[in-house]
């Protein structure tokens, strides 16, 4: 290790001294400097055992300040062929490099010195020579693993021994230790010896680009979004390793796709890769690209096919939504979710009774995602035509909610989310309209209407009404053992039906009009020629009115279902 092994060129002492430069992160802190300690020996062989001890105490005391410091530690590299040559190259250079410092920057080599450079590179050369002949038999062998994993850390670039590739590493590392150690023998012999060109910098790996995206991404992607996209590329750097961006071809990302569409855990559908997962994937390749740390074409370009599915297969990798029958609803409205002085209710859930109560009923009135009514503000009640509206959007005019302060935003999935529809009546008449006229009092005009729904703050991925969205999943699929398919979306699912049940001959609703109160971009294809649709015109005008769409949701029929109460006297009600 010529950089850690050296004689003081005063003269004054043949010892060999050990020196060791701190990790960067360490650099500048008190106490910490460069290490230099004598082994007390001028046999370079002795020199070397007593050095590595003093090496490794060193090391260790620093990796505990490392630990305290918090310092972000530098995944290991994947070996590949490039990766390895890379690794050497900048080993011989570095060699060359100390040569040409203390040859031509520095005193020079006095005789003593110039000795010793002699004794260190013809030891080197016997250790390697040895490597090679004997391999793991060696006695050398502990030792080089020991400089080899030192030298990567050393560059950034630290590997692990159980890469299949690491064997030949070792061989390659022997070979251009003999190589550099022969060149300085030359050079001390009076041969010019060239040092070779600085290698140039690895190409950065597939997990440099998780941030840089993570930035990108979130400005213009809900939470959720953000975390699922997050997720595919995490999952790409656990099937390949965390290779080097130019690395990757089209046929790394085929065999990565179909590997997770025939995985034996929650394996991906059809859809979900061809979709998503390939947009994804192209999405990072580019910001890459454009960021300089992707030299080449995009490699999701090479995808000239994808990895298929039977019709079967497809099938038994998507998720089923099921809308809740009419004796699921009852059985939910009169379960231990109605019941205040339940006990299991504890957290959040225990203490937000509003939520509790509102959400479902919201739900199952007005067919929205779950989320929309978990991010409602009092501001976002109002009236119009008279009449109660309730205003499903992500913006608010004026002042912002509480929940931004914690980093949380509203979101709406399209602009068609976006909506001002009537209250549903029968919200009206269980004292919705007087359970905001509360929450605004208590906390102001744009008080959040169920405070569960805010992110505890801190949070790296902060998403509004997590709590409750988990909580009421779990409590139907297995609590109430409803079973998979069955969660907050199949409230949207019921109120679909319902509009489709409630077309009748003379009464069919108004083109558009249904996706205007379910919030839906696209008429469904099971919908097609039941409900009316409409075309560019629904990119016109005022759209419909509160007033005229009431007249329609009021056909709607819920007569078999069982709800709870009005809100206050089910509060009152410490029976329940």
């Amino acid at each position: 290790m010529p950089e850690n092994f050296y004689r003081p060129s005063h003269g004054r002492t043949l010892s060999w001294y050990v020196r060791l430069v701190p990790p960067a992160p360490l650099k500048g802190q008190p106490g910490v400097r460069e290490f230099r300690k004598s082994t007390g020996t001028s046999d370079l062989r002795r020199a070397k055992a007593i050095g590595a001890r003093l090496i490794a105490d060193k090391l260790a005391e620093w990796d505990q300040l490392l630990a305290k410091t918090k310092a972000p530690a530098t995944g290991p590299r994947i070996l590949t062929a490039d990766l390895i040559d890379h690794i050497c190259a900048r080993r011989l250079y570095h060699w060359m490099r100390l040569d040409d410092e203390a040859r031509f920057d520095g005193d020079g080599y006095d005789d003593a010195a110039g000795a010793a450079l002699v004794q260190l590179c013809q030891v080197t050369d016997q250790s390697m020579r040895s490597v090679v002949q004997r391999g793991k038999a060696s006695p050398e062998w502990g030792n080089v693993l020991d400089v080899i994993d030192f030298w990567c850390g050393q560059i950034d670039c630290p590997v692990e021994r159980t890469d299949p590739l690491y064997p030949q590493l070792v061989r390659a590392f022997a070979e251009v230790e003999r190589d550099a150690a022969g060149r300085l023998l030359r050079r001390a012999d009076g041969e010019a010896t060239p040092t070779p060109a600085k290698p140039a910098a690895a190409g950065a790996t597939l997990s440099a680009m998780t941030e840089p995206y993570r930035d990108y991404k979130k400005r213009n992607a809900g939470a959720k979004y953000l975390s699922t996209s997050q997720n595919i590329w995490s999952r790409l750097i656990e099937h390949l390793g965390d290779v080097p961006l130019a690395a990757v071809k089209g046929a790394d990302l085929y065999d990565f796709l179909e590997a997770r569409m025939r995985a034996t855990e929650r394996p991906w559908s059809m859809k979900h890769a061809h979709g998503l997962v390939k947009r994804t994937l192209r999405e990072v390749f580019s910001l890459a690209r454009t960021r300089g740390l992707l030299v080449g074409g995009n490699p999701v370009d090479d995808l000239e096919i994808m990895p298929q599915l039977t019709a079967a297969e497809e099938r038994s990798r998507m998720k089923p939504r099921h809308p809740f029958t009419d004796t699921q609803l009852t059985t939910v409205f009169t379960s231990d979710w109605y019941r205040v002085g339940t006990v299991r209710w504890r957290g959040k859930m225990g203490k937000d009774l509003g939520a509790r109560y509102w959400v479902p009923l919201v739900c199952l009135f007005h067919g929205n995602r779950v989320r929309e009514v978990l991010q409602l503000v009092a501001s976002d009640i109002g009236c119009a035509e008279t009449i109660p509206v309730v205003h499903f959007r992500a913006e608010l005019a004026g002042e912002q909610a509480d929940l931004l302060a914690v980093g949380a935003a509203r979101s709406v999935k399209n602009v068609a989310t976006e909506r001002v529809v009537p209250l549903h009546p029968t919200l009206c008449a269980l004292g919705f309209v007087e359970f905001v006229q509360q929450r605004r009092q208590a906390d102001g005009e744009h008080a959040m209407l169920f405070p569960s729904s805010i992110p505890a703050p801190g949070g790296r991925a902060p998403i509004i009404g997590r709590a409750y969205e988990q909580a009421f999943l779990r409590y139907v699929r297995d609590e109430l053992a409803f079973g998979r398919g069955f969660g907050n979306h199949s409230f949207r699912h019921q109120l679909e039906d319902r509009i489709r049940d409630a077309q009748r001959p003379g009464q069919q609703w108004p083109a558009g009009m249904a996706q205007a109160y379910t919030g839906r971009k696209r008429l469904r294809s099971q919908d097609v020629g039941r409900i009316e649709q409409e075309g560019s015109e629904a990119d016109y005008g005022r759209g419909y009115g509160p007033t005229l769409m009431l007249e329609y949701v009021k056909t709607l029929s819920f007569d078999k279902v069982t709800l709870p109460p009005p809100f206050a006297a089910w509060l009152a009600d410490s029976n329940l």
